[in-house]
């Protein structure tokens, strides 16, 4: 214990390394029973009697990143130790097992993600048993039979609002086409390099990653599942819910808007109208889920092409580095519930420089 507690994984995080001090001496002194989430919130992570575990999952997100510490000690620092400290995920109760018997009854050690940085992004989402939900926009496409055109105005997405929109009216008149179809068998470019980029990090850290279509979302979902959201907020209400009287929002022609604007930012982030190019903004957003131990990351634009810098932003371990350094606290914590505004410069439909402009911690 004392040679981890020395080590560079731990170097950073004194509350990490009152964790494990904690939580080994207990199990030394034959009190792992007593090793429940609420005792550690009071007892080493300084929450008040009394606080709800429900609430806050300090407790948990403290813990996962523990255990991915624990794992880049002993194979970046200490690969040939003979004994490891093992903390099993859904306890707190270490195992001090021999080198040969790693990896629980399966034999089977999930493997860390690159960077501590990525680590702390997605590790609220890699807790527990709880399944990974990927949810991505299919676009509202109409076929006209009469033509075998397939026809979209951007601004609707709704087949309700069909009769609202000019632009496909004029079409039915010009083209004799009495009769739309609603269709949504495509999805933008923007969206496949995304969910490319997010299944290329994930593989190996999950067995159960499921993807769905967000017209399909509901609140079932995200209670059950942590939450990736790939796409326009306003499309479904479960996501619009979710970012209802936040510090940032998107409407529907992709403008961020800044509620309450700090000294030198802007009330409106806005993006290039050329397609495909110029600079343009998108918004990355990690909450709590309506469930204790769930957690939601929403990235969210109203341009195709910005989830592919979005998942960049994410997934890269540049990017995610310097998103990181800007949500680290005094204490050298991350926050646990946040808003990152970015932006990206396009050329010819790829993300060539990709920045960090502000953001809010939530709580």
């Amino acid at each position: 214990m004392q040679r981890v507690l020395g080590s560079r994984a731990l170097g950073r995080s004194e509350q990490l390394r009152k964790l494990l001090s904690y939580v080994c001496e207990a199990a030394i002194e034959g009190r792992s029973s007593e090793l429940n989430e609420y005792v550690l919130g009071v007892a080493v992570l300084g929450r008040p009697e009394g606080y709800s575990p429900a609430e806050d999952s300090c407790v948990r997100s403290r813990a996962y990143e523990l255990r991915s510490r624990l794992r880049a000690y002993y194979e970046a620092e200490a690969p040939e130790d003979p004994l490891r400290i093992e903390i099993d995920k859904g306890g707190y109760s270490p195992r001090f097992a021999r080198a040969g018997a790693r990896g629980g009854a399966a034999g089977r050690v999930e493997p860390a993600l690159p960077t501590r940085e990525l680590e702390a992004l997605w590790g609220p989402l890699l807790e527990g048993s709880a399944p990974l939900l990927i949810a991505f926009d299919v676009r509202l496409f109409f076929y006209a039979p009469v033509t075998g055109l397939v026809v979209r105005d951007f601004l609707v997405n709704d087949p309700g609002r069909l009769g609202e929109s000019d632009k496909l009216r004029e079409f039915k008149q010009r083209m004799g086409a009495d009769e739309l179809r609603e269709t949504r068998d495509y999805a933008d470019f923007g969206t496949v390099h995304a969910a490319f980029l997010l299944g290329r990090l994930l593989a190996g850290n999950r067995r159960d990653i499921v993807l769905k279509h967000t017209s399909s979302l509901d609140w079932q979902d995200v209670r059950n599942s942590h939450l990736v959201f790939i796409g326009k907020p306003n499309l479904n209400p479960v996501i619009a819910s979710l970012l209802a009287g936040r510090e940032f929002r998107t409407d529907d022609l992709g403008v961020i808007h800044n509620e309450r604007p700090l000294p030198g930012e802007a009330a409106r982030y806005e993006s290039a109208s050329t397609h495909g190019a110029g600079e343009k903004h998108a918004l990355i957003t990690r909450l709590r889920g309506p469930q204790p131990g769930r957690h939601v990351l929403l990235l969210s634009s109203g341009a195709a092409e910005l989830m592919w810098a979005l998942a960049e932003s994410v997934t890269n371990p540049g990017h995610v580095a310097e998103l990181m350094l800007h949500l680290r606290t005094p204490a050298g914590e991350y926050a646990e519930q946040f808003q990152v505004v970015i932006r990206a410069t396009f050329q010819d439909n790829v993300p060539v420089d990709i920045r960090y402009v502000t953001h809010r911690v939530l709580g």
